[in-house]
């Protein structure tokens, strides 16, 4: 059964683990597992297999969270992502190399 979906418009800093900088996305909707992202059509795109760290800006509670996700579909300026645990990324990055 798939999570459930919560709307948003929250922003969320994205930094693709190895590839230098970061941009500014909008988070559609999240879940407990992963969330929809949008960016703007000059920023750089998301593709499937990325690794990512994104910085949630909660406003409404002025609360920070970080995340470790990983692309599972890419459409334009708009991506999924499943979270991942920390744990798990150092193992993820490596079976990449």
């Amino acid at each position: 059964m798939p999570a459930t979906r919560y709307a948003t418009k929250e922003k969320a800093a994205i930094e693709v683990y190895g590839k230098e900088g970061n941009f500014i996305a909008s988070l559609e909707n999240i879940s407990m597992t992963g969330a929809c992202l949008t960016w703007a059509a000059d920023q750089a795109p998301l593709n499937k297999g990325d690794l990512v760290r994104m910085t949630v800006i909660l406003k409404a509670v002025n609360r920070k969270h970080n995340l470790n996700a990983e692309v599972v579909w890419a459409e334009g300026k708009k991506t999924g992502v499943n979270f991942i645990k920390s744990a798990e990324i150092l193992d993820k990055m490596m079976d990449k190399v």
